[in-house]
Parts: C-alpha cells; structure tokens; sequence
C-alpha cells in the first residue's frame, strides 16, 4: 500500500540522486521503479477481498492533499544506516493520517502496523552492512525535490522478490477525494 508520485517528481529525484551516487560506494541504489512512499507493508495477502474492501473504506471519505518530497535520513540512524530515504518536505501529517486510516482498516483483517511511528519516506538505497551515510545526505541536502504535487489516490501494490531485486506491479488503485 503506497503513494507514487507522479513522473516529473521522480525525475527530480534521479537528478537529486546524481551527485550523492558518487559519495559512497556499497550503496545499493533503489531503480526508479521501486521508488514510492509506503503507507503499509502487508507481506503475503491470504485473502485479497477484505483488504481491498478495508482500503476503500479506509480512504472513500478522505481528501486528496498536496505532498512536496524533500530532506534526506537514513534508518535507523545516519552513522549505522541500513536505508536512506527521501522524506516529505510538506504533507507529511497527512501522509501519517492516511497512514493511520490504512492501519485502522487492515488490522481487523490480520494486517498490524508496524509498532514504530511512521515516517513518511521514499527509500532511495539500501546497505547491506550498516554505515554512515553521512556524506550521502548531506549531498541529497535538506532542500524539497520536484514540484508540489496532488496525493490523489493510494496503490495497493505486489511486490515479487528475485535475485535482481523486488518487482512491483499494481493490484488495485483507491482514489482519494477531490478537495
């Protein structure tokens, strides 16, 4: 279950990505393909049925909003980083409310949320052995990526696991609300 931002916004984060590639090696770079904002992992689904009927309900009466990406991290933190990401710079309090509303719908079906807070990111690599990525942020900077754009609708998404890594494709797509 994810955002996907338009086209345009994932061009300014390849442009956004050029520099900090060549800061570090070891970092395993996410292609273009993966890039989203996940609202919830649901690992293998049992039932396809009820989740799609709990996202609808979860997102029918909800309002699209504006969401610029923007600031650099890394998990769990920048010295011993596991994943660096790109977060929201504005619409982020709405992606943690769309978020809370995709866990309210999923967890009477078998779908807990992760314990932790959630933190709106777009993942940009990975490290297989954690490290300081301090250097890579500070070339993604701190500064928004791309334009401003409309969250219209949320992505339930297949994720298929292979040695070249993990492959998405659409299951159903939920429309937010015009504003």
């Amino acid at each position: 279950m994810a955002v996907r931002p338009p086209d345009d916004v994932l061009d300014a984060v390849a442009a956004a990505m050029q520099p900090a590639r060549s800061v570090q090696v070891g970092l395993r770079w996410a292609p273009r393909e993966q890039w989203h904002v996940t609202l919830q992992f649901l690992g293998p689904l049992a039932r396809l049925a009820p989740v799609v009927d709990g996202l609808a309900a979860a997102v029918g009466d909800r309002s699209a909003f504006s969401l610029r990406l923007g600031g650099a991290g890394a998990f769990p933190k920048p010295g011993r980083a596991r994943v660096v990401w790109i977060g929201a710079a504005s619409g982020g309090n709405s992606l943690v409310a769309l978020a809370g509303a995709v866990a309210g719908a999923l967890g009477p079906v078998g779908y807990e949320a992760e314990a932790k807070p959630f933190h709106p990111h777009l993942t940009v690599a990975r490290l297989k052995v954690p490290g300081d990525v301090g250097a890579v942020l500070g070339a993604l900077g701190s500064e928004g990526v791309g334009e401003a754009f409309t969250c219209s609708e949320i992505v339930l998404y297949e994720s298929r696991l292979s040695p070249q890594g993990s492959t998405y494709s659409v299951l159903e797509r939920f429309p937010l609300r015009n504003a």
